[in-house]
Formats: structure tokens, C-alpha cells, sequence
């Protein structure tokens, strides 16, 4: 499977490669750090043009006997990257993704959109997408932030969505199955950042096992990392913890798929590593989270 988006100078990639370098920056401004729904609050911008296409994803043979099974991981560019200027965006993914990048969700929370039919998150029939942001507008975001780059960009994909697609939404809060991140017993083995620096988180992963690095991080923007919400299978991750400031730490576990398939890391599992390491916790439990609800989506229309 493979997701590959190029949103006006913000590249993301979704991938399973064995080998994983991640770098993700925290913007100050931090839509990450909040995790909130975007809503717009006026007329939405739009792209100049753009192109949609059906794309169908071809499986990959199965393993032969006794291969290990295939280790999946994530990877994502820095978001905090201005726009090429060439204005281009391109995607090929299903459209709940482009759904959870166009109000703002972070990574891997697909479980937050209700509703819609089968083929809106179908992993084998997904879509084609190529758009391009008017010259103009493209040079007016290169005075803005790159957290009020990635906002305009995002009402742009609202727009297409609602153009092509049909999409009609609105929101609710629902309280849903959450991971709560608490102190474990016997406190927390956290050490408070030494600069003041913008918050940066970077994986490294092989085939033995990954390593988080985090500079300069709040735990509400680590609970937001797509690193953490990916592993959590979906739920949301909520910060319980009450712990204040923003701190540098070092994460080492061994993915799930590592440890189904060999024996050779000692690492332990993502969730015990965040118990042993960072002396805390991820709790299964339920709270009121804002959602949307598909109320209508269509096949797109012609180019």
C-alpha cells in the first residue's frame, strides 16, 4: 500500500519500507499540539485547477513460506516546509485520508470520520489527485507562516472535496474509545528541554527495532504525533498527565510487526517502552472527542 501526498511544498508518505527515517517538526502555532477539526469560517479558497482520476493499487504477491512478515512503518517529511513554487499538490489515496489532512486531523485518524459509504475509505480502489494553486495566491503564502500556509492549503482541499465530491459533513462530540496517557506509578522519568527551541520529533527505525528522539516537545504534542496515534491503531491519544513544559526524550521499542516476526530485538513493545522509559502510561478509555459525520459524498465528477 502506498499514500503519497505533495500538498504545496508539505510532503507526506505513507509507506512500509524496513528501513525509516522520520523527521516531524512542531509548529509553534501547533494545530498538531491541539489536534482540533478545522472549521472554516468564511469562503474557502480554492485551487486553480485540478484533476482526479480513479487508481487502482495493486496487491503485492504473498510472502513465500517462512519470510518474515512484512514490517510496516510511517513516514513523514517536516511540516514545517514552505511551498514549491510551482504550487503543485499530488495524491494518490483514499479519500478518508484526504478527508482527515483537509480539517486538520493528525495522521491516522480515520476513526474520527462517521458515516459514508464502503468505497470513501476502500484501500484497493482509491484516487488520483493532482491540483494546482494559482500563481498568485501561491506568492501571497510565501509571506505566511508555514502553519497559516498549511490552513489555506487544507480550506483548499475542503473546497475540492465539496466541488468534486459532494462532500456535505457536520460535527459532533462523541465519546468514543481514546488511549488517556497517565502518570504510571512512581512518577514520571521525564527530563525537561534544555533550549527553547521549537518542538522536533525524528524516528529512526530497521529492522531491529525503532528509536524516537524528541527535542523541545509538550506531552499534548507527543500524544499527537502520528508516530504514537498510528500505533495506537486508530484511537485517538489523549494527554491526562497534567505535566506541564516541554521536554527532550528518547523512546526505544521494537513495532508490533518486529516482534510477531523475529526475536532478535531486545527492545520492548511501543507501550511498555513508554512505561519503562518515560514512566507513563497509555490507559484504554472513553472521552468526548469532535468527530464528523458524512452526511452526503459522491463519486467525483469528470475533469
Amino acid at each position: 500500500m502506498r499514500y503519497s501526498l505533495r500538498m504545496a511544498g508539505w510532503f507526506q508518505k505513507l509507506t512500509f519500507p524496513v528501513l525509516l527515517l522520520v523527521a516531524l517538526i512542531v509548529p509553534d502555532e501547533g494545530r498538531l499540539a491541539r489536534a482540533q477539526i478545522l472549521h472554516a469560517t468564511g469562503e474557502r479558497p480554492s485551487f486553480e485547477v485540478a484533476t482526479i482520476k480513479p487508481w487502482k493499487r495493486v496487491p503485492k504477491p504473498p510472502a513465500a513460506d517462512g519470510a518474515p512478515a512484512p514490517v510496516k512503518v510511517m513516514k513523514v517529511a517536516p511540516v514545517d516546509a514552505g511551498p514549491p513554487p510551482s504550487g503543485q499538490m499530488h495524491m494518490i489515496l483514499p479519500i478518508s485520508i484526504l478527508i482527515t489532512s483537509a480539517f486538520q486531523l493528525p495522521v491516522g485518524s480515520e476513526s474520527r470520520i462517521l458515516g459514508g459509504p464502503d468505497w470513501l475509505r476502500q484501500d484497493v480502489d482509491q484516487f488520483e489527485i493532482q491540483a494546482k494553486i494559482e500563481d498568485s495566491e501561491s506568492a501571497a503564502m510565501q509571506k505566511m507562516t508555514p502553519a497559516q500556509q498549511r490552513e489555506r492549503v487544507a480550506l483548499m482541499e475542503q473546497s475540492l472535496l465539496a466541488d468534486r465530491f459532494g462532500l456535505k459533513v457536520h460535527f459532533e462530540m462523541r465519546e468514543i474509545p481514546v488511549y488517556a496517557l497517565v502518570v504510571a506509578k512512581g512518577g514520571a522519568k521525564l527530563k525537561l528541554a534544555s533550549t527553547g527551541e521549537a518542538g522536533r520529533i525524528s524516528t529512526l527505525g530497521n529492522g531491529q527495532g525503532s528509536e524516537m528522539s524528541a527535542t523541545g516537545v509538550t506531552l499534548e504534542q507527543f500524544t499527537q504525533s502520528p508516530l504514537l496515534t498510528g500505533a495506537a491503531g486508530g484511537r485517538p491519544v489523549v494527554d491526562q498527565t497534567d505535566l506541564k513544559g516541554t521536554f527532550d526524550f528518547t523512546l526505544k521499542w521494537t513495532p508490533e510487526q518486529l516482534a510477531t516476526a523475529s526475536e532478535t530485538s531486545d527492545a520492548p513493545s511501543l507501550f511498555t517502552a513508554i512505561r519503562e522509559q518515560l514512566g507513563l502510561l497509555l490507559v484504554p478509555s472513553k472521552a468526548p472527542v469532535e468527530v464528523i459525520i458524512i452526511d452526503h459524498i459522491e463519486q467525483p465528477s469528470p475533469n
